[in-house]
């Protein structure tokens, strides 16, 4: 089955991988058609496990064979449009996709927590809890940000998140 692996902070500060490395020790442990997209840990992969449990093979495979400690989240073709289809920030996104993001978690955030997200946002920066995301609205763009999503998540832009829902559709 083709899917979506999203990697957390991959070639953030002195987390760097190189995708061709990547790729490599991901064939190495036995999956098919793997492909990268962009230098940030996408990767779209054929695999016979799903959801969590192919999350931690990843996360296994890469610890061992790279040395990063990183956590994936993983979405197939169906979910990814799922994702898009429910953007509650549809006519903000066609025009200006580069400010809008989706932060991808593994479970919903609390009430709590999305109400603590509002002490470290920036005027006019909003938010909407999706299904097992977060769809983020940066009028300002994510550079002068303080927002702290409320738990362990992974964020792609717009333009991303497009472009990985139509590799995962790509045979």
């Amino acid at each position: 089955m083709r899917q979506v692996a999203l990697l957390r902070g991959v070639n953030l500060g002195k987390r760097q991988v190189v995708m061709a490395e990547l790729r490599e020790v991901l064939e190495a442990a036995g999956f098919i058609n793997v492909r990268t997209l962009l230098a940030s840990g996408n990767v779209v992969l054929d695999a016979k496990l799903e959801g969590a449990k192919l999350e931690s093979k990843l996360e296994r495979v890469i610890l061992d064979g790279l040395g990063l400690a990183t956590d994936a989240h993983v979405r197939d073709a169906d979910q990814l449009e799922a994702v898009i289809d429910a953007n509650p920030f549809a006519p903000f996104t066609r025009s200006t996709p580069q400010f809008m993001v989706v932060a991808f978690m593994r479970k919903a955030a609390s009430a709590a927590e999305l109400e603590a997200m509002g002490k470290t946002a920036l005027t006019g920066e909003e938010w909407v809890q999706g299904e097992n995301c977060l769809y983020i609205k940066f009028p300002q763009g994510q550079g002068p940000s303080k927002l702290k999503t409320p738990q362990l998540a992974t964020s792609r832009n717009w333009n991303t998140v497009t472009k990985l829902a139509a590799a995962a559709r790509a045979a």
